[in-house]
């Protein structure tokens, strides 16, 4: 018996163990699904879908849905039937064409920009993969099935800035039955994956010694999702958000400890001040950190401008860019108008499309309409997809405004009237 069937077996028994026994109250889904599986899909099914999108399954996924469930229990809400996971809203050859994404830290700030087309009628989006899991709201799960990464699981936030993460396990299978294992366990299985699969000691080396920020940062969000909170996890958390050598390892594992957060052991003792601490390392490095100090809630516009001005690294004028056209950083009585001016103009007028992209956002969320004769312009002419988007979508919802402020009625005292 080769290696998948022995651990579709063993996937097979830990199910109806997990049936038996009282549902496990931090597993986010198994109240829905009952450990319980679909029945599986005929091999005829399978080939016939396979054959209709010109790809072959990934071995591990194919041997799943084909002998033991064709959906149910899983990870999020539950498992993603094969055919509601890609295709009813993609058009031929979507599954064919392959993914681009790889293992390593998560893509985020302007990952779908850099990666995807944009949407429209012709979109290909997440190409090369379909859904296994719906972990809820935009939150999912695909599997990969074309691409350099075959086989491999990405989590991500479809609406929004938590682009992929290629989580760590190898296959489908080990996916699978390491969130069974931990569901049963105990742990905080919500959206699965994120979680580093490694026990605590190994955790707390990866959080003091690995040479990745990212990972180091990860491993610190792995503590909080163990069954139990040590003082020694504890510990670890107070000394890298003290004494990492950077200064979002040092944010986000201060966001970790800091008010509002549960699963705490104990409450930090002023955390205000340990937040203003963070800040100013941050900004005393060479790039300043605007991650950090946007996790800490503390950028501000005299940290973003000067990155604007960095004419010899384009990656950082596009964070500082990015950063400045996302609405949770910034007010607009924050940025004076004088100054905004100035930075929409040198972005709408930059060859970078994406500085391009980040000036009409600037000129969208901080409703610079005088701005907008220029972007009717930009639309005659500009050649990138994105940017084009873009346009489109920021003058579309001014119009919006601008019908809704004429349409909306007055309203004139108390009545029983519609509307009301």
């Amino acid at each position: 018996m080769d290696a998948d069937h022995v651990r579709l077996g063993r996937i097979a028994d830990k199910l109806a163990a997990a049936r038996v026994k009282p549902l496990p109250p931090k597993a986010f889904g198994v109240e829905a699904h009952g450990f319980k599986l679909d029945p599986p899909l005929p091999e005829a099914a399978v080939a016939e879908f396979e054959e209709r999108h010109e790809v072959t399954l990934p071995a591990g996924y194919r041997l799943f849905i084909t002998e033991l469930g064709a959906g149910g229990a899983g990870p999020g809400y539950r498992m993603s039937r094969l055919g509601t996971s890609c295709c009813t809203y993609r058009r031929s050859g979507h599954l064919a064409k392959p993914s681009p994404y790889l293992p390593g830290p998560r893509y985020t700030g302007d990952w779908e920009q850099r990666y995807e087309d944009p949407p429209g009628p012709d979109r290909g989006f997440l190409l090369g993969t379909l859904e296994v899991a719906d972990h809820g709201c935009s939150l999912s799960t695909k599997l990969i099935v074309t691409g350099p990464a075959r086989g491999r699981l990405f989590n991500l936030d479809s609406d929004g800035w938590i682009g992929p993460y290629v989580v760590e396990d190898a296959d489908f299978l080990s996916w699978y039955e390491r969130w069974l294992d931990e569901a049963v366990a105990g742990y905080d299985v919500g959206f699965f994956g994120e979680r580093l699969p490694l026990d605590e000691p190994e955790l707390i080396a990866v959080l003091a010694e690995d040479p990745s920020p990212e990972r180091r940062a990860q491993a610190g969000e792995s503590l909080l999702m163990l069954p139990a909170i040590s003082d020694r996890t504890r510990d670890a958390l107070v000394g890298a958000m003290t004494s990492d050598p950077d200064p979002t390892v040092r944010a986000q594992c201060w966001g970790l400890l800091g008010p509002g957060r549960p699963n705490r052991t104990r409450e930090l003792e002023n955390p205000d001040a340990i937040a203003d601490e963070i800040a100013h390392y941050a900004r005393s490095r060479t790039p300043p950190d605007l991650g950090a100090l946007s996790s800490l809630r503390k950028l501000s516009y005299t940290d973003v401008l000067p990155e604007l001005g960095a004419r010899h690294d384009l990656e950082r004028r596009r964070k500082a860019a990015y950063q400045l056209s996302e609405p949770w950083n910034f007010w607009q009585k924050e940025l004076p108008q004088d100054l905004l001016g100035e930075v929409a103009d040198g972005l709408l007028s930059d060859a970078d499309p994406i500085l391009r992209k980040h000036g009409v956002g600037v000129v969208d969320w901080f409703d610079l309409t005088h701005f907008h004769p220029r972007l009717r312009e930009m639309q005659e002419t500009e050649t990138d997809p994105w940017v084009q988007h873009k346009l489109t979508w920021c003058l579309d919802q001014q119009r919006t405004r601008i019908r809704d402020d004429f349409t909306a009625p007055v309203q004139q005292g108390n009545h029983d009237e519609p509307p009301f």
